[in-house]
């Protein structure tokens, strides 16, 4: 926390994975509350057999504690560890996009080997009273267009630095007017600290790449980014 805040992080989104995630999440809170905002949602990966027991759980809490979440997520499809679990992933993503617009708040999607299937899933639920952010978004520049088209943003982190990403070249045609910032904590931690334990203080190397590909001053597009996340999750 304490480098973040150096680094000039002054709010950290939380996405919930599972119930194991929640309690740990909420601990994190008690102690830093105000930098600290919570999603509250079921990770594709841990859709398992009893998802719809723990997706009732969930819907309860989203009852009793609407303003205790600024978003549902992590929310989405994951095709690159199970295939076979490809139905119900899509069933849990709709109960669940069905939250943001009956609690009128935003997502934050998960898509891994699964553009296809997310894609339908969006185009079917296409509406101005859905939007989210893209989690982690490595899609195609045709893949952005649309995804901007339909009110959603793109969530970039540190992929964006790694020499064989296109995301830079996607986001020199779509500008940055519907991108945030993120970590994807631990993982995928920017150049030079690839390999690494991501952390929130490295969203500021993510920011200067951003800002050295795309002509633009770190303090751009340190106000874009941040002014965009205060918009979409309501902070």
């Amino acid at each position: 926390m304490a480098r973040a805040q150096e680094a000039g992080v002054t709010d950290m989104l939380l996405p919930n994975v599972d119930d194991l995630s929640l309690p740990r999440m909420q601990a994190l809170q008690m102690r830093y509350p105000g930098s600290i905002h919570l999603m509250l949602g079921l990770h594709p990966c841990e859709v398992n057999e009893a998802w719809e027991e723990v997706l009732d759980g969930y819907e309860a809490l989203w009852e009793a504690q609407q303003d205790g979440f600024v978003a549902v997520g992590e929310i989405g499809l994951d095709l690159y560890w199970d295939k076979s679990t490809l139905d119900r992933q899509v069933q849990a993503l709709n109960r669940q996009l069905d939250w943001c617009i009956r609690y009128q708040k935003p997502f934050s999607m998960h898509v891994r080997d699964a553009w296809g299937p997310t894609m339908e899933v969006l185009r079917q639920r296409a509406c101005p009273e859905l939007s989210g952010v893209m989690h982690c978004f490595t899609g195609s520049l045709e893949i952005a267009q649309e995804l901007l088209e339909m009110g959603h943003s793109l969530g970039i982190g540190g992929v964006a630095t790694f020499k064989t990403a296109k995301v830079v070249e996607v986001l020199a045609q779509v500008g940055l007017d519907q991108v945030v910032l993120e970590t994807d904590s631990p993982y995928l931690a920017p150049t030079p600290y690839r390999g690494k334990r991501n952390e929130s203080a490295f969203v500021l190397r993510v920011a200067e790449h951003l800002a050295e590909h795309l002509g633009l001053s770190i303090q751009e597009v340190d106000r874009i980014t941040s002014d965009n996340a205060r918009r979409i999750f309501k902070l």
